[in-house]
């Protein structure tokens, strides 16, 4: 059912009463649930993001006054930065954590990690 409009003639009919009458309003829903989105996500990863609203009009086939409007929302989100890890090659060209040119330390070892929490205060005691 089509919105009622008061324009005269030579008035253009709003944009948002048009969008609002394709698919019974389901393509304004979804336009304003991807702005909301894209806002989520520029505001995340500080990038830039793009709502496009794709309104295509076509003549209805056995009319010559008929049109057929429909419309699309594509959401183009900004994705945020991969974390990158750091490899070294060897002489073999593999991958590998350490680096092979650095030669290692006698008795030096790893040291887990705590799952405890340490007060700094008692630490400097």
């Amino acid at each position: 059912m089509s919105t009622p409009t008061n324009n005269g003639p030579g008035q253009t009919r709003p944009f948002a009463d048009i969008l609002r009458d394709i698919r019974n309003g389901q393509v304004a829903n979804d336009a304003a649930d991807a702005l909301q989105d894209c806002v989520e996500a520029v505001r995340e990863t500080g990038k830039k993001g793009q709502v496009v609203l794709t309104i295509t009009i076509e003549p209805l086939k056995g009319s010559d006054h008929a049109l057929t409007v429909s419309g699309d929302v594509n959401l183009k989100s900004p994705r945020p930065t991969p974390a990158a890890a750091v490899f070294f090659a060897d002489q073999d060209y593999n991958l590998v954590r350490d680096d092979p040119r650095q030669t290692t330390i006698p008795g030096l070892r790893e040291v887990g990690r705590t799952t405890t929490n340490i007060d700094p205060k008692e630490v400097a005691k």
